[in-house]
């Protein structure tokens, strides 16, 4: 389900902001108006909007103040809307960080598109990216795991054949049977201890060798798998 867009109107005309309101709710847009920058500084306190829609001539503050305020402070997408028509107030106008500026009487579908075009922008540069996963290095003539820092770890046989079967399976779980078969205990024992016990003496073994922790990953009944990148060689 795509997240509302929120957005503020302020606007000292009452009968526009409303006219702007309704428009917006019904292009699916969640507005909510202000008459003055005191009340937006009061609303939002409390409210968290993805796009401002700023006037010019307020009753207590310049809407271009207020454009720079929020420039300077905030994520916010920032659209004035205005009388004022003139070249120089709308280099002003966007000197003060407004995103578009828009002349009065505004065209409504070209200012609900702006703020969905805004909303969407905020959003893609306010995702948290993943970072990429760490890349370990299994020596196959060594039988030697590598940290990405270069840490190198020893490993018997049995520990390198399970690693192996993690990386093989390309990021997914290797089943708990499958393990134990590879491995040569009673495949038959999906519930092997001794797999558990390989498991946790290996990680043990590359958290104290490596100061990280180890890279494989657990789940109930649904065995191992390796969570970081690895080349072998």
């Amino acid at each position: 389900m795509t997240e509302a867009r929120r957005v503020v109107i302020i606007e000292d005309d009452r009968d526009l902001r409303e006219s702007i309101i309704r428009f917006l709710s019904v292009a699916g847009v969640e507005a909510e108006g202000v008459g003055s920058v005191l009340e937006f500084y009061e609303t939002v306190v409390t409210r968290n909007f993805d796009v401002a829609v700023v006037d010019i001539n307020l009753p207590d503050q310049s809407g271009f103040t207020l454009a720079d305020y929020l420039r300077r402070n905030t994520d916010l997408g920032i659209i004035i809307i205005t009388a004022r028509d003139g070249l120089e107030d709308r280099v002003r106008g966007y000197g003060a960080g407004a995103d578009l500026y828009l002349v009065k009487p505004v065209n409504m579908p070209e200012l609900a598109a702006a703020i969905i075009n805004l909303t969407r922008r905020r959003r893609e540069r306010s995702a948290p990216v993943a970072p990429p996963a760490a890349q370990w290095t299994l020596e196959g003539t060594s039988w030697t795991l590598v940290s990405p820092l270069g840490v190198r770890v020893p490993l018997s046989g049995q520990e390198r054949t399970l690693i192996t079967c993690l990386v093989e399976a390309h990021g997914e779980s290797v089943t708990r049977t499958d393990l134990c078969t590879a491995l040569g205990y009673d495949a038959a024992d999906a519930e092997s201890r001794a797999l558990d016990s390989l498991v946790q003496r290996l990680r043990r073994k590359i958290e104290s060798s490596t100061g990280r922790p180890a890279p494989l990953e657990s789940g109930y009944r649904r065995g191992y798998g390796f969570s970081g990148l690895l080349h072998m060689t």
